[in-house]
């Protein structure tokens, strides 16, 4: 007999409710500030949702004409 798989989206669900109510639970019996609770759910939204990477730059269009910058002295 094999073990079902579990449901990843209510497994993360479930995860992310728990953690809320121990940061809830610290911040009301006075462990944590309210802004360092707000500070560790800043940081784990930024960790599951990082930042796109820049799009790099393409090549030049046909026409571009290239300078050297002069030596401001």
């Amino acid at each position: 007999m094999t073990k079902p798989e579990p449901d990843l989206r209510s497994e993360v669900e479930y995860l992310r409710k728990l953690n809320l109510a121990l940061l809830t639970l610290l911040e009301k019996k006075g462990v944590l500030s309210d802004a360092e609770v707000q500070t560790v759910l800043r940081t784990a939204h930024r960790a599951a949702y990082p930042p796109k990477a820049p799009q790099p730059v393409g090549p030049a269009l046909l026409g571009t004409r290239w300078v050297k910058a002069e030596d401001e002295k």
